[in-house]
C-alpha cells in the first residue's frame, strides 16, 4: 500500500506541474567543488567550437556517461526534476564541464496523461546545455527498439508481461524505479515516433535535433536562385510553371474573398484559387531577396462555380 501511495502521489505531483514547460526553466546550481566532479577518462576529440568532448565524467561518486539519462535540479524547487538525455559533455573555454541534453517527458506531461505507464518517458527535441553540477543523479534507463507486425505481437506481449512483473517486484522490494524509453515525443507534428538510436547519445559533439533545426530554420530562409526561376519559402521550394494555390482575396474586386458557395454552412468560406506560376520578379531596390518586395506573375484557373452565375 505504501509503494501505491508513493506512486499515485508521483503522478499527482506531475499533474500538477505539467503546466510549466521545462524548457524555460534554468537549472539551479549547487555548491560543488571542482573535486566532487571530475573526467573519468582520457579527452576526446573536439567540438566545432573548439571544445574538448569527453564521454564519462563523475559527479559527487556518480558516473555519467554519453547515452545515460540525469535528472537536473531546477530553480524550482516544487518541481519535480526532468530528466535529460545525454547527447554529448565538454569543457568549454572557461574550465567549466558541461552537458548537452536533449528532454524526456513522462507519460504524464505527453498527450497520453493518466493513461500512460509511470515507467515510460519519452524523448522530445527539446534541448538543453547545463553544467555537469547541476545534475541531481543518474537514472536507469533502456532504450528499447519493439519490433512491429503481428509475426511479433506474441513475443511483445509475452516480454511485457515479464517486464511489468519485474518492475512490481522491484517496487515491493524498494529499489529505485527503472525508466524504458521507446518512442520520440513530437508534439508540433501530433505523433510518436520510432526512436532512431544510430545519431543518439553519440558523444561527438553533434546533436541529431539541433542539427535537424537548424536545418529546418535554414530552409525556412526565403531564398531565390540566379537564374530567378526558383525561389523558397516557408520550407517549400517554387519554380516558374509549377501550379500552385493563392489565397482568393489577391483577386477579389474589394480586397475581400467573395463567396461563390451556395452551401450555408460555407457562407463566408472561400477555396483557394489555382494557378500557374509564369514569372518571378525581383524589385530593383533591394539587393537582398525579400518576400514582401518579391512578385510573382501568375496564370488563373478558373472554377465553375466562379464563373457559373
Amino acid at each position: 500500500m505504501g509503494e501505491d501511495y508513493e506512486v499515485e502521489k508521483e503522478k499527482t505531483l506531475l499533474l500538477e506541474k505539467i503546466k510549466k514547460p521545462y524548457s524555460v526553466v534554468k537549472p539551479t546550481k549547487f555548491c560543488s567543488s571542482n573535486k566532487e566532479i571530475t573526467w573519468d577518462g582520457l579527452p576526446g576529440d573536439k567540438t566545432c567550437a573548439g571544445e574538448t568532448l569527453y564521454k564519462r565524467a563523475i559527479v559527487r561518486g556518480d558516473a555519467v556517461a554519453v547515452g545515460s539519462s540525469v535528472l537536473v535540479e531546477m530553480d524550482d524547487s516544487d518541481d519535480v526534476s526532468p530528466i535529460y538525455f545525454v547527447e554529448y559533455m565538454f569543457e568549454n573555454s572557461d574550465g567549466r564541464k558541461m552537458v548537452h541534453g536533449r528532454l524526456m517527458l513522462r507519460g504524464l506531461q505527453t498527450v497520453l496523461g493518466t493513461s500512460a505507464n509511470d515507467r515510460e518517458v519519452f524523448l522530445t527535441n527539446d534541448c538543453l546545455v547545463f553544467d555537469l553540477g547541476d545534475v541531481k543523479q543518474t537514472v536507469v534507463m533502456d532504450i528499447r527498439l519493439t519490433p512491429w507486425g503481428y509475426q511479433h505481437r506474441k513475443t511483445n506481449a509475452n516480454n511485457d508481461k515479464i517486464d511489468r512483473a519485474r518492475a512490481e517486484e522491484r517496487r515491493r522490494r524498494r529499489l529505485p524505479l527503472e525508466y524504458y524509453c521507446r518512442s520520440l515525443y513530437w508534439p508540433e507534428r501530433g505523433a510518436f515516433f520510432c526512436l532512431s538510436t544510430n545519431t543518439m547519445g553519440l558523444g561527438s559533439g553533434v546533436c541529431q535535433s539541433c542539427k535537424m533545426k537548424e536545418t529546418q530554420k535554414e530552409k525556412e530562409i526565403f531564398k531565390v536562385n540566379k537564374s530567378k526561376t526558383t525561389f523558397s519559402l516557408k520550407g517549400a521550394e517554387y519554380s516558374v510553371k509549377d501550379f500552385v494555390y493563392l489565397r482568393p482575396h489577391y483577386f477579389a474586386a474589394d480586397g475581400k474573398a467573395m463567396d461563390t458557395s451556395k452551401s450555408r454552412k460555407n457562407a463566408r468560406l472561400k477555396p483557394f484559387v489555382v494557378c500557374h506560376l509564369l514569372e518571378i520578379e525581383l524589385s530593383k531596390s533591394y539587393k537582398l531577396a525579400d518576400p514582401e518586395s518579391t512578385k510573382v506573375k501568375v496564370r488563373r484557373f478558373f472554377r465553375p462555380d466562379d464563373i457559373s452565375p
